[in-house]
């Protein structure tokens, strides 16, 4: 089943589980100004407690993802208006990294400074082999988002990017875990769908909690970390989800089968 919406500078659906947005300003190749700031908010609002979807790609599409600010709205505001405008991408970015569902970017071509930010926002990211990645914003007297970076890269390379702003072509970007997984070009949106299936299957009441655990989890030390996702182990375990699960689990096996091992060739 799909479902469309119309944006101004965006294509929505909903396919098979995956909220897609397809960011489509193609006169600014995607650069982010005050309407693509908030359109993908608002997208992004309105699928958080809809269960018809359980995860969310993100894409420009296969020559480019997004060439990052807006220079001609960073040029021409200041004061009150700049502030607003920080504001907004500072609301996009958190909406981005904190939300309540798992993300995927998926990436073609170059992806600039505040473009790799937000592709660094999503959990996980599938690039093309013609992508390429820089923290460029230094080159116009600006800092890129370093915390982003730091999430995916070690600190020295993260480092590296921040202070020179040079570019990582995408085959160096998976070497250093900027992205997960490199595809072939005229793919990126195929391959990008096909991961955020893999973990839409879990369904909208499954992922919600992994990421829950994928958010919190990782700022924890060991010991409350480990006690933190034993209690969410005995959630789960006493819900009709798991039972249901447990239940077609083991079907499988009896029919040869196993679930844990499906996709291992793929």
């Amino acid at each position: 089943m799909t479902k469309t919406s119309a944006h101004r500078y965006l294509i929505t659906s909903v396919e098979d589980g995956v909220g897609v947005i397809q960011l489509n300003h193609p006169e600014k190749r995607n650069a982010l100004g005050w309407e693509l700031h908030r359109e993908i908010i608002a997208a992004l609002d309105g699928w958080a407690e809809d269960d018809c979807v359980a995860a969310v790609l993100l894409v420009g599409n296969e020559d480019y993802f997004c060439a990052g600010w807006a220079l001609d709205v960073l040029e021409s505001v200041s004061g009150d208006e700049l502030t607003r405008f920080n504001d907004l991408a500072c609301k996009l970015m958190t909406t981005v990294y904190d939300y309540r569902k798992p993300t995927v970017a998926a990436v073609a071509g170059v992806a600039p400074g505040y473009g790799m930010d937000l592709a660094n926002m999503c959990d996980i990211t599938v690039a093309a082999e013609n992508a390429a990645f820089g923290s460029t914003q230094v080159k116009y007297g600006m800092n890129g988002f370093y915390h982003g970076m730091l999430r995916k890269v070690g600190g020295q390379r993260a480092r590296r990017m921040l202070f020179t702003g040079d570019p990582i072509d995408a085959a160096e970007a998976l070497r250093v875990g900027l992205v997960d997984e490199v595809v072939p070009v005229g793919t990126v949106r195929e391959s990008g769908m096909r991961l955020a299936r893999h973990i839409a299957e879990a369904g909208a009441e499954l992922t919600t909690v992994l990421k829950e655990v994928a958010l919190r989890a990782g700022n924890m030390d060991h010991i409350g970390a480990t006690a933190y996702e034993l209690r969410v182990t005995a959630d789960l375990i006493q819900r009709g989800l798991f039972t249901r699960r447990l239940s077609d689990g083991l079907a499988a096996l009896r029919s040869g089968r196993s679930k844990a091992t499906e996709r291992l060739e793929s």
